[in-house]
């Protein structure tokens, strides 16, 4: 292949190329280029990455909350001129070895991004894209199924009520009953009250109603226009190539035009002003301490650079840890509980904001918060900060640009991120990466004078363009939405002669043909099994001992980062301590240790680490369910030339954590409370699964213990305790400490470029040196474990279901294993998306299956059902059972397994996964072993593995679910002896 050499002047398929910049920062190459014809706009960064990212975006500001971008984000999806198939997104997610598949959208923008490390998949989803994005159909069907619908509450009865349905208008249902997602929609208008962040751009659901299907493809003549287009790519294919098909199959075909999206600055208020709002929260539901408050002030233009980077750095002083002075004083003034959702510098949007506060307080507390904010902020402005602390913010600055990502998102979709806000605004993308000039220029500023002290003054102190937002609950909330939307269906009924209901009826039985029809996918481009590599790329370690621990050295190019990953059995803790382990982790790098205080520990990190974290680490046994290995991970990394002081920090935490600041656990139990609580809403499918899973295996019931609503409803009782009633939990944790923290129970792994391991081998051996031994005896065996199986129903202020059926299953080994994978993956695309999202209006309708557990999940998410929801699982496993697929659609299974399996790590975490795979026993040959059978399925091993463990007369199973108290109270009505048991959470 002829390397097409890039330069400014170069012409290339209808581009010519405006910048090329080299960016060794981060070992990458910028090349900026102009569509000669139609001017959309494209960056490549040239990258020695197989992970090559594609994404589309336009500018896309909405003048109402109907949720027409979002909408669209949607339909645009559904079908295209090329392939015009009913789904063609989620039919190539199971045709596709991607990494990394979606479609989003923000207050201004819409983006349209995938990765794939294979050549052909990524040409085959780069034609797909190109098409929805320029050439949708946009069916009044499809706009129907997504967006919004009126129907017949009981379809055979013309007589029955109306009700709305659609997947965004259940989906926003949910997150607008958030109140951590609600805060920042609220904030919106009374920050923006002349520009499009006034609007929801995801949608109200009083508004989305509004929206006609005119509208839609009104919105997507306007913007969906190359010459509103902004092209990205990244990573090592052929940029000629790519180039070639963009315009061939996209932009050859139009001409440039005028778009008129740009979204102005926010005209400047001359005074603050106060905002109140409310969030629905169940009747009966205590309302103590469930507000919340947050200031924010309008800031800089988006392209503005110096003062951007300058005001992520002062949040990061106020606000970015303990002992930051903004942070300590909101958490130490007992007002609250924990820093409101959202909380720093913000700037996705052309004009950028600040905001601080509290959540878990009061309404009455509004002017005593807003006082400390402002109080606070005035001394930070006459006391400035130190040396040390400046130095700290931008060394954590350094670190972050350095550092490859990419875990759960593609490293160059951050990378996008950072760029697509200031660039699609008129900014030169490449500033958003170009941190060397801008440091440079801020060190200057600081060394001028008083810099952030004044920066402080100018935009916050003396900026009348402030907001104060309250946000309270209010538990008549819910049923005045309610009513106002049966209200509103009423009043829509009356305008409607028998002639309308019955075309009301007809585009339902229309639209659920349509949903059951079969689509011929030929059209689609598909992937075969000899493109899945059929073995597992192995990572290379080397094992060894130093200070008389083991050690697993793994060399990885990590850009002049080390990682170092601590493994802690917790065996020898008695029973009655295991539930604690989790907040353990939490205090253990928040409090203070070996003399220092939590504050003093907090600004050692932030100068010297990357970070440092403990967390519960659960393994299963690869080839029983009936054992698990319990651990504690502690994680840290840092700079080559940091490794020393990062040692130094992880030793005193090791060696002397200090729990006798109740004051500060108080704190941080709170904080932690709040967290979790604000995590239900949005992961509610998770939880009820968890729930529903923790009578199956002792695994499963270590993860409920450890990360579900069981260690939700323990630290929400911690919480309730005052400082002064929680010294025998310090007791506890003292403990825990003297326990786990001792020399011979610590494995470690070390992940880092070759070249510095000569340089980290002294000061971990110093580290061992310092770690106190004693006696290693284990504790008591734990009671036996007892299978329970559970019909569960957690009530909670949502007005959405979280529905899930769980089934015990095999372990990892088991010739079964391979099946339940692929089960899994057939099960959810060609039957629960069908039936919950398309048809039932649910957000998601999901299967998995967790080969190392040994557990199989059927879940809902957003979803407006749920015993119909629960019979649709049935329903499912009928299906499966039958063996109602085909091979094509067992090949298109077993892609988006190997999919997930081959989603590639960044350099830091393969070495922590392999380094749990050892430690685990889960060796590479069995991992190779479970691929070829997965690559051998067949229909007959399928039914039968559907037959064995989920068929109601042999399953071992378990329900969950998480909604409001009176949907599931309505629910037991219908469920008989199969009643859930509903408790609070």
């Amino acid at each position: 292949m002829t390397i097409t050499p890039w330069h400014c002047g170069t012409r290339r398929h209808g581009f010519t190329v405006t910048e090329v910049t080299p960016l060794p920062e981060i070992n990458i190459t910028l090349i900026q280029l102009q569509h000669d014809k139609t001017g959309a706009r494209m960056v490549h960064l040239a990258a020695d990455d197989p992970n090559n990212l594609f994404a589309v975006g336009f500018r896309t500001p909405p003048d109402d909350s109907t949720g027409v971008a979002h909408i669209l984000e949607h339909t645009a999806l559904c079908g295209s001129r090329k392939y015009p198939v009913r789904d063609p997104f989620f039919s190539m997610l199971k045709r596709s070895l991607n990494t990394f598949m979606n479609a989003m959208t923000a207050s201004d923008w819409t983006l349209y991004p995938f990765s794939s490390q294979n050549h052909k998949d990524f040409f085959n989803l780069l034609g797909i894209y190109l098409d929805a994005a320029f050439f949708p159909l946009l069916k009044e069907q499809d706009f129907r199924q997504e967006g919004h619908r009126v129907e017949l509450a009981d379809a055979g009865n013309i007589g029955s009520p109306l009700t709305y349905k659609g997947v965004v208008y259940n989906e926003m249902k949910g997150a607008m009953s958030d109140p951590s997602s609600l805060l920042s929609r609220r904030l919106g208008p009374a920050l923006f009250p002349t520009t499009t962040y006034r609007h929801n751009s995801g949608g109200e659901p009083a508004d989305i109603p509004n929206l006609s299907w005119q509208d839609l493809r009104d919105f997507h003549s306007s913007f969906y226009h190359p010459s509103n287009a902004y092209f990205f790519t990244y990573g090592n294919f052929e940029l000629d190539e790519i180039l070639e098909v963009i315009e061939g199959q996209a932009l050859s075909g139009f001409d440039r035009r005028d778009v008129a999206s740009e979204v102005p600055p926010e005209t400047r208020r001359d005074r603050p002003c106060r905002v109140e709002e409310t969030f629905p929260l169940d009747p009966g539901t205590p309302t103590e301490k469930r507000t919340m408050v947050q200031m924010a002030w309008l800031c800089c233009d988006i392209n503005d650079g110096l003062d951007r980077l300058s005001l992520s750095l002062l949040a990061s002083l106020l606000l970015g840890n303990s002992a930051a002075p903004l942070y300590k004083a909101l958490l130490d003034s007992g007002l609250g509980s924990n820093l409101a959702p959202g909380v720093g510098y913000h700037d996705d949007y052309r004009t950028t904001f600040f905001a601080a506060g509290l959540q878990g307080t009061e309404p009455e507390q509004v002017e005593a918060i807003e006082e400390l904010i402002l109080a606070t902020l005035e001394q930070s402005a006459r006391d400035g900060f130190s040396q040390e602390r400046i130095d700290g913010i931008i060394h954590r600055l350094e670190f972050t640009v350095k550092e490859v990502i990419g875990d759960q998102y593609p490293y160059s979709l951050a990378l996008l991120m950072r760029m697509i806000g200031p660039w699609i605004h008129g900014g030169e993308p490449v500033d958003a990466l170009r941190f060397d000039a801008l440091l440079a220029e801020l060190k200057e500023k600081l060394a001028d004078g008083p810099y952030f002290q004044d920066l402080i003054r100018r935009y916050l102190l003396d900026n009348p363009h402030r907001v104060t937002l309250t946000l309270k609950p209010d538990t008549g909330l819910k049923e005045q939405q309610e009513q106002a939307t049966i209200a509103r269906l009423e009043q829509l009924r009356k305008t409607l002669d028998e002639k309308q209901l019955q075309a009301i009826q007809k585009q339902a039985r229309e639209l659920e043909t349509a949903q059951e029809k079969e689509d011929d996918l030929s059209c689609l481009p598909t992937l075969e099994l000899a493109d899945i590599p059929a073995q597992e790329a192995p990572v290379a370690s080397t094992a060894g001992t130093l200070g008389g621990r083991p050690v697993r050295w793994f060399a990885q190019p990590t850009n002049g980062i080390s990682y170092v990953n601590f493994h802690l059995s917790t065996n020898r803790l008695p029973e009655q301590l295991l539930p604690l382990v989790p907040i353990f982790c939490t205090l253990l790098t928040q409090i203070g240790a070996a003399g220092h205080s939590h504050t003093e520990m907090a600004e050692r990190m932030e100068a010297a680490t990357g970070g440092i974290h403990a967390r519960t680490v659960i393994l299963d046994v690869p080839d029983r369910l009936d054992r698990v290995q319990s651990l504690v991970a502690i994680k840290g990394k840092a700079l080559v030339r940091n490794q020393s002081r990062m040692f130094e920090i992880l030793g005193d935490i090791c060696r002397a954590p200090d729990f006798t600041d109740l004051k500060r656990l108080h704190t941080v139990i709170n904080q932690v409370k709040a967290s979790l609580e604000n995590s239900i809403p949005g992961a509610g499918h998770s939880y009820a699964a968890r729930s529903a899973a923790s009578g199956l295996t002792p695994a499963a019931r270590l993860r409920e213990m450890w990360n579900g609503l069981e260690q939700y409803r323990q630290i929400k009782q911690l919480a309730e305790k005052p400082p002064e009633q929680l010294a025998d939990f310090a007791g506890q944790m003292k403990t825990i400490a003297a326990l786990l923290l001792q020399k011979d129970n610590f494995d470690c792994a070390v992940t880092a470029e070759e070249t510095s391991f000569p340089s980290f081998a002294p000061a971990l051996e110093s580290f061992f040196a310092g770690i106190p031994t004693a006696g290693s005896e284990s504790a008591a065996p734990a009671a036996p474990f007892a299978s329970r199986l559970q019909q569960q129903g957690w009530a909670a202020s949502v007005p959405v279901n979280y529905v899930s059926r769980v089934f015990k299953a095999v372990p990892f080994t088991h010739p079964d294993s391979a099946a339940l994978m692929v089960l899994s993956k057939l099960m959810r695309a060609n039957f629960l998306h069908r039936e919950i999202r398309e048809k039932g209006g649910a957000y998601g309708g999901m299967a998995s299956y967790s080969a190392e557990g040994g557990i199989f999940s059927l879940l809902s998410y957003r979803d407006p059902h749920l015993v119909r929801t629960l019979k649709v699982f049935d329903d499912a496993v009928r299906w499966a059972m039958a063996g109602k697929f085909d091979r094509e659609q067992i090949k298109e299974a077993i892609l988006s397994i190997f999919s997930d399996l081959d989603r590639p790590l960044s350099p830091g975490s393969r070495g922590s996964q392999e380094f749990a795979n050892i430690c685990q026993g889960l060796t590479l040959e069995m991992r190779n072993a479970l691929r070829g059978r997965i690559l051998a399925m067949d229909r007959e091993t399928l039914a039968a593995a559907a037959a064995r463990y989920l068929a109601p007369d042999t399953r071992i199973s378990s329900v969950g679910v998480v909604a409001g108290e009176t949907a599931l109270k309505q629910a037991n009505l219908e469920l008989g002896d199969e009643a859930l048991a509903i408790e609070q959470i």
